[in-house]
């Protein structure tokens, strides 16, 4: 079985490669420690693979951390 490889891949991206391949997966995610108990307001987050290991079962499990951006206008500039 040829597992296609997902790392740093967007989480919607990897998981739509893994459904297309028929593999079964699992997904945690992680934040940085400075990040946990902070009330992210008006940013967007999206969520990266950063690890992807083979379980027993040939399922595939993700890792998975949230990158934080402004929301920003069609001319750049962000909204405030």
């Amino acid at each position: 079985m040829l597992i296609p490889d997902v790392l740093a891949l967007p989480l919607a991206e990897a998981i739509a490669r893994l459904e297309a391949a028929e593999i079964g997966y699992t997904v945690a995610d992680t934040q940085p420690p400075r990040r946990q108990n902070e009330v992210v307001a008006e940013k967007i987050a999206v969520e990266y693979v950063v690890r992807q290991s083979l379980l027993s079962d040939n399922k595939v499990a993700l890792v998975t951390v949230k990158k934080y951006r402004k929301e920003v206008l069609e001319n750049g500039i962000s909204n405030q």
